[in-house]
């Protein structure tokens, strides 16, 4: 019996150590022992040569794009609703080394009905006898858009990745 207490009590700890991490989506590549400035200034030309850039902090090391519209297919029967990509690259030093993340995610429009629907992980925060108009009150159509990441873009992520380190490393040819 007091093997078994053990026994729960080491899985417990076990648990309660290891957590519930989750992974952050996209792709991650090193770009070597490079200034940190270089590594932003290349990072923002090639986003640049795929999207067009909304915001490019260099404290913070983010590049993020305007949303572009996104060939993806229909998930309905009669047709479907609009794609879009938006793309977010961030930089950041680690033991000496420039490291990249990129996301490129894959976006499709919602609708009214969905949005009265609660998310997956979504808290309640409204009033019980709250109307849809009432929870839409006093905004703008582009202000109710929905978008939701439907996937995200591997194959763009990685080759926006090398085109970086390319840049960076010319002589890696």
């Amino acid at each position: 019996m007091i093997r078994s207490g053990y026994l729960v009590g080491a899985i417990f700890a076990a648990s309660f150590v290891t957590g519930c991490a989750q992974s952050v989506p996209g792709t991650s590549r090193a770009l070597g022992e490079v200034e940190f400035a270089s590594a932003f200034a290349a990072s923002r030309e090639v986003v640049s040569q795929y999207f067009s850039v909304a915001e490019a902090d260099p404290t913070t090391g983010v590049i993020t794009s305007r949303p572009a519209d996104a060939e993806a297919r229909n998930e309905r029967l009669l047709g479907g609703s609009p794609a879009r990509q938006v793309a977010t690259i961030r930089l950041r030093r680690e033991d000496g080394q420039v490291m990249a993340h990129a996301s490129v995610a894959i976006q499709r429009e919602g609708s009214a009905e969905f949005r009265q629907m609660s998310a997956v992980g979504e808290t309640y925060d409204g009033v019980p006898n709250q109307g849809p108009a009432e929870a839409e009150a006093a905004t703008t159509p582009e202000q109710n858009e929905l978008w939701q990441t439907e996937r995200y873009d591997h194959a763009l992520e990685s080759q926006m990745l090398a085109d970086i380190y390319r840049s960076l490393h010319p002589q890696a040819e």
